[in-house]
């Protein structure tokens, strides 16, 4: 069976996904659990990856076999909606982004770009130049140095979470509220996000049973 590590930057994120393990125990800073008979073990990044030391040492100690890096991110593609399930090309594995690339579980593959801040729907348009580009987030380029600097495959996997011509609303980048109309976007947007992390952990546990069928674990 292999030795599971799932990444989200924040707890938020991954909250619904802790939830669907059976067995749960914290451990420092990680999550231990069961899906099926399959060990996982969750990890907090920090936007970011601000806790890139620990991640590397978790990474040491723990001799993961596959690392899946999740959460949300940002559509680049105009066709893509929330809640679409995407596969980073270039943040994946070539072994493994060939073994899933074509997987009904996603909606879309194709490279991923990684941005140090929130991007808005002006940003996306400019790296929509680049037709090839799916979507983007703050982790995914990190995430995957450390696991190419330590040889640990790895898959990135997200939830889109907003459209290519949307913006996050101003409240949850700390600019307050500026317009009434800022309160119920708001609002919208936390309702549209609980019901995705929901979304996301199903297709995260989708996710891990094809990965133990692909390696012969699921039979």
């Amino acid at each position: 069976m292999l030795k599971i590590l799932v990444t989200f930057a924040l707890r938020q994120e991954g909250i619904s996904f802790e939830r669907r393990l059976r067995r749960r125990n914290a451990k420092c800073d990680l999550v231990l659990g069961f899906l099926d008979s399959q060990g996982i073990t969750i990890f907090w990044l920090g936007t970011g990856v601000r806790r890139r030391v620990q991640f590397e040492r978790v990474l040491l100690d723990g001799h993961f076999d596959l690392v899946i890096n999740s959460g949300f991110a940002g559509a680049v593609q105009k066709v893509l909606e929330p809640g679409d399930f995407v596969l980073g090309e270039n943040f994946s594995s070539p072994e493994w982004w060939d073994r899933l690339k074509a997987n009904a579980l996603f909606e879309a593959s194709g490279p991923f770009v990684s941005v140090d801040t929130i991007a808005g729907s002006a940003a996306k348009t400019r790296i929509a130049g680049d037709e090839n580009i799916v979507a983007l987030d703050m982790e995914s380029a990190q995430v995957a140095a450390v696991c190419r600097k330590l040889s640990v495959p790895l898959v990135s996997a997200r939830m889109i979470s907003d459209r290519s011509d949307e913006e996050i609303p101003g409240i949850f980048l700390g600019k307050g509220i500026r317009r009434l109309k800022d309160v119920s976007e708001a609002i919208a947007f936390a309702g549209r996000m609980i019901v995705l992390r929901r979304r996301l952990a199903d297709r995260l546990v989708e996710l891990i049973r094809a990965i133990n069928l692909q390696t012969g674990e699921g039979e």
